[in-house]
């Protein structure tokens, strides 16, 4: 599931959007209030990639969907982050956004009771920040790989 560009050349990745809004789908089915659920990302691309699925499932029309930045300040019991980055050559160029450890720490700090991470572990683990803290999710969480993408959640206390 190979990242894609648009016309503004922000990234997207359908694959990871598509278990974004599946995880957001299992959580409501599970009792969690939709709008107590954030799904961010660091690419406005991904955001509007997202929004799109979201409201096609008349249940999550509550889910907030922002880029990280558009997320400070706010916390969600449940929060899910999509890394979007995925590529052949497994590099994370031009990834400030990835890379950048304050966005990183609002992105991992909204979440009350759960944080999901989706993520090409191949690709964004090449870098040396993101690989510690992927590593950190995989000791306390419950980690699954889907078509080459790492799922770290940890677990929701309902």
């Amino acid at each position: 599931m190979e990242e894609s560009k648009d016309e503004t050349e922000s990234s997207f990745n359908k694959g990871e959007a598509c278990i974004a809004i599946a995880h957001a789908q299992k959580l409501v089915e599970s009792g969690v209030k939709a709008i107590d659920i954030g799904i961010v990302t660091p690419y406005a691309a991904q955001v509007n990639v997202m929004r799109r699925m979201r409201n096609e499932e008349q249940r999550l029309l509550e889910v907030e969907i922002s880029t990280i930045d558009g997320f400070q300040g706010w916390e969600k019991e449940a929060m899910i982050i999509s890394m979007v980055r995925s590529n052949n050559k497994k590099e994370v160029l031009n990834a400030f956004a990835l890379s950048d450890k304050q966005r990183m720490n609002v992105a991992v700090t909204r979440a009350k009771r759960q944080c999901c991470v989706i993520c090409d572990l191949d690709t964004v683990g090449k870098d040396p920040f993101l690989k510690r803290l992927l590593d950190y999710f995989e000791n306390i969480v419950m980690v699954f790989i889907i078509n080459d993408l790492i799922v770290v959640s940890s677990s929701f206390l309902v």
